[in-house]
């Protein structure tokens, strides 16, 4: 069982210096190695999808600016992996292969440019997610959620 200490460096592992729960899931499980105590079934599973997604090519990107997912996008599409656009308009999901996109980083809005030539828009205004298919060996690329920036008002009539 974990102590109050242990669990504290582990949400600092987390939040100030960036480690992934995977990896300290990961550190945790080849320390219980090393010591060679028994690994549970949860454990040995772990550590078969830890082995089948190290590649850093199969990693989930989440809560991505537009700008974030412009330029993971033309990576990905540099590396010859294959993204397909889930983003939705009034006729529902697009589900097409994504071929290039146009970002000016200064514009609220890039274009992305679809199998069909078809059209649509990253925007400012929304997070994005691009999640990684082992099956289709492809990436997805979906829409988070809105992002809402405070304004703060000033009530004074100085």
């Amino acid at each position: 069982m974990l102590t109050e200490n242990m669990k504290i460096k582990k949400i600092i592992k987390y939040y100030l210096l960036g480690e992934s729960l995977k990896d300290i899931e990961l550190d945790r499980i080849l320390t219980k190695i090393n010591k060679k105590k028994k690994l549970s079934e949860r454990e040995k599973n772990f550590i078969d999808l830890y082995e089948a997604t190290k590649n850093d090519i199969l990693n989930d990107y989440m809560l991505l600016s537009k700008n974030t997912t412009s330029s993971k996008i033309k990576e990905l599409l540099k590396s010859n992996i294959k993204i397909i656009c889930n983003l939705e308009d009034q006729d529902g999901a697009f589900r097409l292969e994504i071929l290039n996109i146009e970002n000016d980083f200064e514009d609220d809005k890039a274009i992305i440019y679809m199998r069909g030539n078809e059209k649509h828009y990253l925007e400012d205004k929304y997070l994005y997610n691009l999640i990684y298919n082992i099956g289709k060996k492809s990436y997805s690329l979906e829409i988070q959620d809105e992002y809402f920036e405070k304004i703060e008002a000033n009530n004074n009539e100085d």
